[in-house]
């Protein structure tokens, strides 16, 4: 077996909190949304906290093929106060400019030409004490969707 690099400076890596990966809000997140935390966690640096998209382009290369099935992850990790908007997208996937996120654990710092203010770590995750608590906001939140996507086709 070869000896194992304990030298992990210049090595890019995902830190997570252990709060998080034990709170009951994780335990309620589908494997989906999971996934989409690790990829996008995986684009966080040092200052750009708030700057995190979640757009196909950006996914592509990590395997996502679909806008609606990054969409409900995205909005699984919002309701469970995972990652927050700091900017809502505005046109079309191909002309328009994509939303911003920023993750609750971490501070972000202000960036203007984004439009991202700066914010401190909020925790939002830990709102929730139980995994019930956390599957009704589950359950609160698709139903919202589900409004919002009837009165966008009346």
């Amino acid at each position: 077996m070869a000896k194992e690099d304990k030298n992990w400076s210049g090595v890019a890596h995902v830190r997570i909190r252990l709060d998080i990966l034990h709170s009951p809000a994780w335990r309620t997140l589908s494997f989906t949304a999971r996934a989409l935390f690790m990829d996008m966690r995986s684009g966080l640096r040092s200052t750009n906290n708030g700057d995190i998209n979640a757009a196909l382009g950006t996914l592509s290369h990590k395997g996502w093929t679909s806008r609606t099935t990054i969409l409900k992850a995205a909005g699984e990790l919002t309701a469970l106060g995972f990652i927050a908007k700091t900017r809502q997208g505005m046109g079309g996937p191909t002309n328009g400019s994509c939303s911003l996120f920023r993750f609750t654990d971490v501070p972000a710092f202000e960036q203007p030409k984004l439009g991202v203010s700066a914010s401190k770590a909020t925790f939002d995750y830990l709102a929730f004490k139980t995994t019930a608590e956390a599957e009704q906001a589950l359950r609160d939140w698709a139903q919202t969707e589900a409004k919002s996507k009837a009165a966008k086709t009346k």
